[in-house]
């Protein structure tokens, strides 16, 4: 009987997990006659087989025909997906192709460096094989796969796309710049390039791929854990949007979007000084290990330089808000391999993420100035710093505190002899934002209606092309800051402060001047007729700077929770320097209390 059961055990289980051929025990080796499956002909029929299902039919029709070109770069592609590289190689052409264009984009390889490899392993490799020997030979191969992109000539100063019904004009009918520009040879060539990657493409590609198309429903199959934050799908806003618009969240499959733009130079700090603008496209549906992640971050428009576009950047965004408004009106049919169904699918941007300057130029209100909170907006309470020459915000938050907070009535720690009986003004929703946008110029309508509304300096300046989708004025959310760059920006206020170097730090004659004129603090007020600035009680002495400097370059950290902080020490000069955001976020956070309660 125990035998009998052994036996049974053995052979539904097995005693070694995957042991079917029982070599160590004699049995002959024998090779596999089942087809190792491709997964580079499965890419090939995920990006284009929906639509050439008729050539996967091994059938034959009666009657024959040229295929169309569509049909004849689905048919190429899956013949170097099955062509190997050279007699007796493992790799075929279409792998060998798509490797080293994922390698190139990893590690950010130059093209004369890639061509170098190519050439390598050409002589590398048998002389009958088919292996490009440049690049440029590595991404013919992969043409077909290639997702559609549009490049539209842009006015040099930036106030016209030509496009649509300006794409026949040879000069911009708003400011008369020349389209074109000659070169040395004579050549015309156009002045500025829009570079404009279509996002319906994109979407539908992520439903077309077998192992992405039933992450995109994770949202909605997931079980939300009660006060935790861990997905957008957490957030009040995501809700808000299913609530206000139940027909477009009864379908799972509908694609929530992320916006975000900045400025980027690619010839790095020491390079021309170029900076040309992406704006990139997020979907959220997918799990949090995915939907952060570099390949689903698509970029949708690379707004040329070589300056920053300021309020024209609308202008450059025209093809994109279009196309964003025919997913949210119409959508686009587009065939879901998980469910083997044909879904129309539509897209919405959820907010917008960007940095605080940014988030003007997409929002349309100014950022400068006395007016530039934006929940303050015209009930601001900032002042004029007479000797410090510049707007400041200081003692601005007692009156969001709760009414009977003690902070209220502090007379002290905050603007001497004042108690806050005020409360906060009323941070107006979409609706409200839009009646008071609705009638202003847009950046399309030329510079020179901008011009007039930023001379009256009422704090919008222009009507954010963001209000054409129609549920704009609808989100609970339409502009989100991004914390790691304001968070940098204060650290490195912060350090130098405390640091007192010298050029960076906020403790000036200036500072103390008007310090003394709001504040109560006699101990920092400045002495023998504001000659003498006495030493501040949170800056440590030159001692104490290089135990904090010696601490910090002797610091070790778990893998990927901080960077090499040793890099950022200058022991000479006991400065902090090149900190990155996540860096200055940790040391923030993390290092700072317990850096500074030793020495002050």
């Amino acid at each position: 009987m125990i035998l009998k059961q052994l036996e049974y055990i053995l052979y539904k289980k097995g005693f070694v997990r995957n042991y079917y051929q029982w070599i160590c025990q004699g049995e002959s080796l024998v090779e596999s006659s089942r087809v190792q499956p491709n997964p580079y002909r499965d890419m090939v029929i995920d990006a284009l087989g929906n639509n050439q299902e008729h050539l996967l039919n091994e059938k034959s029709n009666s009657v024959e025909e040229e295929p169309n070109d569509e049909a004849k770069k689905f048919i190429d592609l899956l013949k170097v997906a099955g062509d190997p590289l050279c007699e007796g190689s493992k790799l075929s052409v279409l792998e060998m192709a798509s490797r080293i264009a994922s390698l190139k984009c990893e590690f950010n390889l130059q093209h004369r460096c890639v061509d170098e490899f190519a050439s390598l392993f050409n002589d590398a490799i048998p002389n009958n094989n088919q292996m490009g020997r440049t690049f440029n030979s590595t991404k013919k191969v992969l043409e077909g796969l290639e997702l559609p992109h549009e490049r539209i000539h842009t006015c040099p100063k930036g106030c016209l796309l030509f496009w649509k019904g300006d794409a026949h004009l040879d000069k911009c009918r708003v400011c008369g710049s020349d389209r074109y520009k000659k070169t040395k040879k004579g050549k015309l060539i156009p002045s500025k390039v829009l570079i404009y990657f279509s996002i319906t493409p994109r979407l539908q590609r992520l439903y077309a791929t077998k192992n992405i198309s039933e992450d995109m429903t994770w949202h909605a199959k997931n079980p939300r854990v009660q006060n935790t934050f861990a997905h957008p799908s957490d957030s009040e806003a995501w809700k808000h949007l299913d609530t206000t618009f139940p027909n477009f969240a009864s379908e799972p499959r509908n694609v929530r979007l992320g916006l975000c733009t900045d400025g980027f130079a690619p010839h790095g700090k020491f390079g021309s000084q170029y900076s040309c603008w992406p704006v990139i496209l997020t979907p959220y549906n997918l799990p949090p290990s995915m939907c952060m992640k570099r390949p689903f971050m698509f970029l949708s428009l690379l707004v040329p330089g070589p300056k920053n576009p300021k309020g024209n950047l609308d202008v450059y965004m025209q093809p994109l808000i279009e196309e964003l408004k025919q997913l949210w009106e119409v959508g686009a049919m587009t065939y879901d391999i998980s469910s083997k169904q044909n879904l129309n699918l539509r897209a919405a941007v959820l907010w917008t993420i960007s940095d605080f300057p940014t988030y003007g130029m997409l929002s349309g209100w100014s950022t400068a100035g006395k007016k530039a909170c934006p929940y303050c907006m015209d009930k601001s309470r900032s002042f004029w710093l007479e000797h410090g020459g510049k707007v400041s915000w200081f003692d601005c938050h007692r009156q969001f505190l709760p009414h009977d907070h003690p902070f209220r009535k502090n007379k002290t720690s905050f603007c001497k002899n004042k108690v806050e009986h005020g409360m906060g003004p009323h941070i107006m929703c979409g609706e409200e934002l839009w009646q008071c946008v609705k009638d202003l110029p847009k950046a399309t309508d030329g510079p020179e209606a901008l011009k007039k509304l930023k001379n009256a300096k009422k704090g919008w300046f222009k009507q954010s092309i963001l209000w054409e989708l129609p549920y704009w004025k609808d989100l609970l959310i339409c502009y989100n800051l991004d914390v790691m760059h304001i968070e940098k920006n204060f650290f490195d206020q912060l350090i130098n402060t405390v640091m007192d170097v010298k050029g960076s730090t906020s403790d000036t004659t200036s500072a103390r001047k008007d310090m003394a004129k709001y504040c109560k603090r006699r101990q920092l007020e400045l002495e023998n007729g504001n000659q003498t600035m006495p030493k501040a009680p949170f800056s440590p002495d030159k001692a104490q700077k290089k135990v904090l400097c010696e601490w910090v370059r002797d610091l070790k950290f778990p893998d990927a929770y901080a960077s090499n902080l040793s890099r950022c020490v200058n022991l000479q000069s006991c400065k902090l320097y090149g900190m990155k955001s996540h860096d200055c976020h940790v040391f923030m956070e993390r290092l700072l209390p317990v850096a500074l309660k030793e020495l002050l």
